[in-house]
């Protein structure tokens, strides 16, 4: 038997794989510990960071060369708010034009300053976005990365309406030419000349101020450009354009104190000024026709019946202004027929008068004043009117149509008038036959054709049967 040998255990190796792993394990969670407790107190330090900012501007960031950190928004904004109001309150130029002066400062053109839209950008560095982003920010502020500059603009809208006051205050109209005078014997016209206008620059003006402003200079003197304008019309350009605008002749009777009648009443409109816009009456024109002022008692009609009147005949007068006014392209206000045709003048281009209640009126159309020329002379009455030519026609003329005849009752009316004398018999209403006429003002070119016809009016002379009038 052999003897006893103690039994010999051999060393596990894989044991020492197993410490070597724990020792890892635990060695790799220290090293974690510390990594994780590194970035704990990195981020805690980051924090604190951004934190400490509160609300005020990062260090570093750089407005018009002053350093915001530390600063509150709001004392931001008082600072710049003071050196704004230094600013502004430096502003000030003269503009002048001869004696004249005009001084323009912050209080008429007030500046408008960006100081809060920069101060508004200038705080979002370590303000916004992540962590790491407000930290990344933070530190670039540190290294200039944030420098700003404000700025300011003038208020153009200002700065042009003081330019218009100024320009309104020293601009002048320029005058066109007009007319002056006009000599009734001669019948030539008198032109008053246009004078120059004066215009100030004020695209210039402008100019020069806003050059001014952005070179910062002050009690800078501007003086105003002017320029000459010219007027549109001269008096050379006038003269062509005026002359006789139209005339009328009518025959008259052989009555001598109808004639008479009819001179004075033609005096009486000659020489007459009619201003643009203005109207003139016939019978205000020759007033009340009285024995006093040299009128005679002539053939008129009155009610419709022809008897002897004061101032007969000047109805003549009056249609023949009327024919004149028509042919001179004026308005015609007033115009009243017969009770019958008149002799003197075609059917429906007649105008009688009747103090007080009936009249002639006719209205000045035209631009310029317009001058009347009347007279009688051998058994002729005659009208003209001088001023500024009618264009767009050579002449004009009336043309009457006669649409009815109106054919009177043969039977005699009777009438009583108890304000005559008992046993009176006499001659009322005459026999006449009765028209209604269409009356049209036509326009001729220079060839004689016709542009244009317009229907004035339609005359109605009624029919009157024989009137014997008795008591």
């Amino acid at each position: 038997m052999q003897p006893y040998e103690k039994e010999k255990k051999s060393f596990p190796f894989w044991t020492i794989l197993v410490l070597i792993i724990c020792a890892g394990i635990w060695f790799g969670g220290f090293w974690l510990f510390k990594q994780q407790t590194g970035m704990y107190e990195a981020y805690q330090k980051e924090t604190q960071r951004v934190l400490s900012l509160s609300d005020t501007y990062v260090p570093g960031v750089m407005v018009d060369g002053v350093d915001l950190g530390g600063m509150t928004e709001e004392q931001a904004r008082a600072l710049f708010s003071e050196r704004q109001n230094k600013t502004a309150g430096d502003f000030a130029l003269v503009i002048q034009y001869g004696d004249r002066k005009w001084r323009m400062t912050s209080s008429e053109i007030p500046m408008i300053f960006d100081a809060d839209m920069i101060l508004e950008r200038a705080f979002l560095p370590g303000h916004v976005g992540t962590l790491e982003e407000r930290n990344r920010s933070m530190d670039e502020a540190a290294n200039g990365a944030y420098t700003f500059e404000t700025s300011y603009v003038y208020d153009l809208t200002k700065i042009a309406s003081f330019v218009e006051i100024i320009g309104d205050a020293i601009d002048i109209e320029p005058v066109d030419a007009t007319l002056d005078a006009f000599d009734a014997d001669t019948q030539q016209f008198t032109m008053k000349e246009g004078t120059t206008g004066l215009r100030a620059d004020r695209e210039k003006l402008m100019s020069d101020i806003l050059q001014v402003l952005e070179n910062d200079l002050q009690d800078e003197v501007i003086w105003v450009s002017t320029g000459t304008i010219e007027p549109e019309l001269h008096a050379a350009d006038l003269y062509p354009h005026f002359g006789k605008m139209s005339t009328f002749t009518t025959e008259t009777t052989k009555d001598r104190d109808r004639n008479k009648n009819i001179e004075i009443s033609a005096a009486a409109l000659n020489g007459k000024v009619v201003y643009p816009g203005e109207s003139l009456s016939f019978n205000n024109t020759t007033g009340k026709r009285t024995y006093e002022k040299g009128y005679r008692e002539a053939h008129a009609i009155v009610g419709g019946v022809l008897v002897d009147d004061t101032g007969g005949g000047v109805c003549q007068t009056s249609s023949t202004l009327f024919n004149a006014v028509v042919r001179a392209d004026l308005e015609i206000v007033k115009r009243y027929a017969h009770s019958w045709p008149s002799i003197y003048v075609n059917r429906g281009e007649d105008a009688t008068v009747n103090w007080p209640n009936r009249d002639f009126v006719f209205k000045n159309t035209s631009p310029y004043p317009i001058f009347i020329r009347a007279w009688y002379d051998k058994y002729q009455v005659t009208v003209e009117i001088y001023g500024l030519i009618p264009d767009g026609f050579a002449r004009i003329d009336l043309e009457s149509e006669t649409v009815k005849t109106i054919k009177p009752s043969d039977d005699v009316l009777y009438t009583l008038d108890e304000s005559l004398p008992l046993g009176t018999r006499q001659q009322g209403h005459s026999k006449r036959t009765g028209y209604i006429v269409d009356t049209y003002k036509v326009y001729y070119d220079a060839e004689g054709n016709v542009i244009n016809r317009i229907k004035l009016w339609t005359t109605n002379y009624p029919a009157t049967q024989q009137e014997i009038v008795y008591h």
